[in-house]
């Protein structure tokens, strides 16, 4: 308490009244001056929010989508727990790991309709020996998806 007087100019009876469980007035420059040294915002302080620092951050600043505002609004999905997830030291490295997967099962899934294609595409050269300009066989081409055109 002393190292808490010292720093912000409040008297340590002022600061021990604060701590006691009675109501006591606290002016606005105090309450400044406390949040300023606890690095937290007056709504911090008030309990109006869990947040420390971030008040009334924009929605653009966040780029979130309205849909996943509205998930988050929701209560469909535990936010508390997303927050800890998204904040956690490895969070980027699991973010990739996801992207990894996800997209090694995308490509798979192009490589597996390209092969359908391919295989679609031989049965009709095989059975009704096409000219090089049917429509059908050109359509066939074009159906093809590189992984990049994809992405």
């Amino acid at each position: 308490m002393e190292e808490l007087a010292e720093q912000t100019g409040i008297s340590k009876s002022a600061l021990g009244s604060y701590e006691k469980d009675d109501y006591k007035e606290i002016n606005h420059g105090n309450l400044i001056l406390l949040a300023d040294f606890y690095g937290v915002s007056l709504d911090y302080l008030f309990c109006r929010t869990e947040n420390r620092a971030e008040i009334n951050t924009p929605l653009r600043e966040l780029h979130l989508s309205d849909e996943m505002v509205a998930l988050l609004k929701s209560g469909r999905i535990n936010n508390r727990l997303l927050c800890e997830l998204a904040t956690h030291k490895d969070f980027i490295k699991f973010l990739a790991d996801i992207e990894i997967y996800v997209d090694g099962i995308a490509t798979m899934q192009i490589h597996n309709l390209n092969a359908l294609v391919d295989t679609v595409r031989h049965e009709i050269i095989e059975r009704y020996r096409p000219g090089e300009d049917d429509p059908h066989l050109k359509v066939l081409q074009a159906a093809h998806i590189s992984d990049d055109e994809y992405f």
